[in-house]
């Protein structure tokens, strides 16, 4: 059990932005991370939650009944937007839940939480603070091309509109890391390890 309340930082960016190589750099450095998406999809296969999105979708949303089907389950979304919202009701409050029981076993000065929708679906109102991992648009759709070779261009513009836009973002964050090529990251990381250790973060 942590001896303390550690200060819970959000950590977020667009598709294709770079968080997730951000966090691997926070962690690094030996701070907690908490990846909501890697844990969202652990919680796919609690029975209450299994239950309630094969209710949402049908059983196509698992593979033979046990697998998660990721993919597919992007292409029901992205296409219908409220089905977006209801899952989110569904999977939203079940990671909220597990990310607190994960913080009380933390001692250390403070965790980072990895979210997507930190600000679409108003997480970051429930942290202390946030950090947002800002990336031209252009590079963005590179390395989604690269690393998602499976969406088509349609389905990332739907994914990039379905988020809110960079201004929007930047207008809420605490504080940015840019990972435009042309800054350290490990710098930056190292930077804002330093500044909300020592409490300087806004």
């Amino acid at each position: 059990m942590a001896a303390h309340r550690p200060l819970e930082i959000g950590l977020t960016g667009g598709i294709g932005s770079g968080k997730s190589v951000v966090a691997r750099i926070f962690a690094l450095l030996d701070v907690p991370v908490y990846e909501s998406d890697t844990e969202a999809k652990h919680l796919y296969y609690v029975p209450e939650l299994r239950e309630s999105v094969i209710s949402l979708f049908g059983p196509s949303a698992y593979k033979l009944e046990r697998e998660i089907d990721s993919q597919w389950i992007a292409g029901q979304i992205y296409a219908k937007p409220e089905l977006r919202e209801q899952l989110n009701q569904i999977i939203h409050p079940a990671v909220g839940t597990h990310y607190k029981a994960w913080v009380a076993q933390q001692n250390h000065p403070y965790v980072l939480k990895v979210a997507a929708l930190l600000f679409e679906a108003n997480i970051y109102k429930s942290l202390d603070k946030t950090l947002l991992v800002v990336s031209p648009l252009s590079i963005r759709k590179e390395r989604i091309a690269d690393r998602d070779p499976f969406r088509s261009e349609e389905q990332v513009d739907k994914i990039i509109s379905s988020q809110l836009s960079e201004e929007a973002k930047i207008a809420l964050a605490d504080g940015l890391i840019y990972n435009d090529e042309q800054h350290s990251l490990i710098e930056q990381v190292q930077s804002w390890d330093g500044k909300i250790r020592g409490g300087g973060l806004g």
